[in-house]
């Protein structure tokens, strides 16, 4: 049983491609990803704790200044908070319950 299969074209390519992506990674340079690493982690064990029943009294250190707020629901890139505010989370430094 053979099986006759009808031939494939294969188009010369005649030019130098170029569609690779350059790539630079520094490892352990690259403070601001593990920071944010670090922030998401913290975050993340506030909303699991214990005591987190539906609002937390956090200290946020930002980019800009120093908040003291309560925290009662996170986005996807953002804290919210009892007052209606919305803490962007990639420009918080550090983040601490009071």
């Amino acid at each position: 049983m053979e099986k006759n299969l009808p031939r494939v074209y294969a188009n010369p390519i005649n030019k130098t491609l170029a569609n690779n992506k350059d790539i630079f990674y520094s490892g352990e340079n690259d403070v601001r990803s593990i920071n944010t690493i670090d922030v998401t982690k913290k975050i993340n064990e506030i909303f699991a704790s214990k005591t987190h029943v539906y609002k937390s009294k956090v200290r946020i250190k930002t980019n800009d200044d120093i908040l003291e707020e309560v925290i009662v629901g996170r986005t996807g890139a953002y804290l919210l908070t009892l007052s209606g505010a919305k803490i962007s989370i990639p420009t918080i430094i550090d983040i601490e319950r009071i």
